[in-house]
């Protein structure tokens, strides 16, 4: 996982690297901090939300805007994650939307590189959403352990 992962940080020209720098700290294109996860929007959706009947958790929310990407993310759960705000004060703001995920320009290349280990490896053939599911679990594996541990 954690190799796989690796791959998909580093790999294209909209990478996560290009975004969230090589030591994870952010860059110009992104401040985001992931060697803090109490710091990512995720986390912060977690405690927002962890007295409604939305409670989530804050890996479920990454893995899912590394897939969607920002903008997919926000379409897809946004509206309906605010409408389970408790307190109206209480305020979420939705992903960036420059944020691509596994929806950049490599995506391809990655999919079929999974595919090909797969194949390899002589396990049954994996929907794409299956692969979508290892990508954005693998590249959470290795940000946490190289970034966060």
């Amino acid at each position: 996982m954690y190799e796989l992962g690796k791959k998909v940080y580093m790999t294209g020209p909209e990478s996560c690297q290009n975004c969230h720098g090589a030591m994870g700290t952010g860059t110009s294109r992104s401040k985001v901090n992931l060697t803090e996860p109490t710091t990512w929007k995720a986390f912060e959706y977690q405690s927002i939300l962890k007295d409604s009947d939305a409670d989530l958790d804050y890996n479920t929310v990454a893995k899912a805007v590394i897939s969607l990407g920002g903008r997919g993310w926000n379409e897809r759960h946004f509206a309906e994650l605010r409408n389970h705000l408790s307190n109206p004060n209480e305020k979420l703001t939705p992903f960036d939307e420059d944020m691509v995920g596994l929806k950049g320009p490599s995506r391809k290349v990655l999919l079929n590189h999974v595919k090909r280990l797969i194949r390899k490896s002589g396990l049954p053939k994996a929907s794409q959403d299956e692969i979508e599911d290892l990508l954005s679990a693998s590249v959470l594996t290795y940000i946490k352990q190289e970034f966060v541990d």
